[in-house]
């Protein structure tokens, strides 16, 4: 067994048999030669209510001669989201090798034949447990991988269009590039290879699966940040983006994710869903009743809202909850997945209310506002 899968804890095993000589005779031979943990049940009914609170690593499941319930039973789980994917092994009564076969096509990943011997009992769910849990870590790893290319495919975008904007303008009108618009040029280039750094260095804490360093950040000037990277965006709607923030209010988080990674992203789709001449506030309080311990980061924006079936399903990277903004601009739903993922990794959390425009909504009742909660 290998040391970084048993260190992870032990494996849990649930064992489905009606005889309790056989369910008893398991139960000691696994934990006798596996750091696990065994849960006996005699009905399909009790294993069912166990498994929606703690989900096993593999289902010990009987397959007895004269009944097809152990198939049945692999198939109800197999089709089940919470045991998809967990390994199901039987112990077989059946004779008839055509039998045991079905219970492989139901889901099953192996079977032993009645009575069976203990050694091979534990050998075999060893081997199948260390392979469900190398599934499971490599299946992590890959969602990381999809987020941080979503991450380069998407927040990149802001610094590099706020840097083109600010160029273009000048060549556009056909006036002198000054010092000013060079310097926040070459801000906005120090951004995008800033996300470029983190997205490496996470790229390589997640292969080692380690968390990134948090650092001291006042979110005062997070927010200046944000603002001087999307003001270009901001001006060209006809927006205003208010801001209040206490100076010294401060969170432990990597700067570069809470600037990129969160607040341009929901300035951004505030940005997006806005109508010209609407407001978007910015603000950050401690929380009251916290004993300061706690503060509250909000980003309202006045727009469109969004219907209950995106708003439902927001923070989903399954979902299709792109659409267009108010002037046509294009969305790739990336982005609210991505601002929960940072968020909740930097110890905090998020929620967000939303009223879509409409008759008998008055303007300052629609629009949409998230709400970030930080440990200070």
């Amino acid at each position: 067994m290998s040391e970084k899968v048993q260190n992870k804890g032990v494996f849990k095993i649930f064992i489905l048999d009606d005889s309790a000589s056989t369910r008893n005779i398991a139960k000691y031979s696994l934990e006798e030669h596996l750091p696990c943990s065994v849960f006996l049940f005699s009905q399909v009914g009790e294993l069912e209510s166990k498994v929606a609170e703690l989900v096993p690593d593999l289902i010990l499941l009987e397959d007895n001669d004269n009944s097809d319930a152990g198939v049945s039973t692999c198939e109800k789980l197999k089709s089940a989201k919470i045991t998809k994917h967990v390994p199901v092994f039987f112990l077989s009564g059946k004779k008839d090798p055509t039998q045991r076969v079905a219970a492989l096509k139901a889901g099953g990943v192996d079977f032993l034949i009645k009575p069976f011997y203990p050694e091979e009992l534990v050998t075999r769910i060893r081997m199948h447990i260390l392979m469900h849990r190398l599934r499971l870590e490599n299946a992590a790893q890959i969602a990381e991988q999809k987020a941080l290319l979503r991450v380069l495919c998407h927040d990149l975008v802001n610094p590099i269009f706020a840097a083109h904007s600010l160029l273009d303008l000048k060549l556009s009108l056909n006036k002198p590039v000054t010092r000013e618009v060079l310097e926040s040029v070459v801000s906005c280039c120090q951004s995008a290879l800033d996300i470029v750094t983190h997205v490496r260095e996470e790229h390589t804490l997640v292969k080692t699966n380690k968390q990134f360093k948090s650092e001291t950040v006042q979110l005062q000037d997070a927010f200046d940040e944000s603002r001087r990277i999307l003001g270009e965006r901001i001006k060209d709607k006809n927006l205003e983006l208010i801001t209040e923030c206490d100076p010294e209010l401060s969170v432990n988080i990597k700067r570069v994710v809470l600037v990129h990674n969160i607040l341009n992203n929901l300035l951004t789709n505030a940005i997006k869903f806005s109508n010209a001449g609407n407001k978007i506030e910015m603000t950050a309080q401690r929380l009251p009743g916290s004993e300061d311990s706690f503060c509250v980061v909000k980003v309202r924006d006045y727009g469109i809202g969004m219907p209950p079936e995106i708003l439902k399903n927001v923070f989903r990277d399954s979902s299709k909850t792109s659409r267009q903004g108010t002037s046509n601009e294009a969305g790739t739903g990336f982005g609210m997945p991505l601002v929960k993922r940072y968020v909740e990794k930097s110890g905090g959390a998020i929620k967000i209310s939303s009223t879509e425009s409409g008759e008998g909504v008055s303007p300052d009742e629609q629009g949409t506002t998230v709400e970030l909660t930080f440990p200070l």
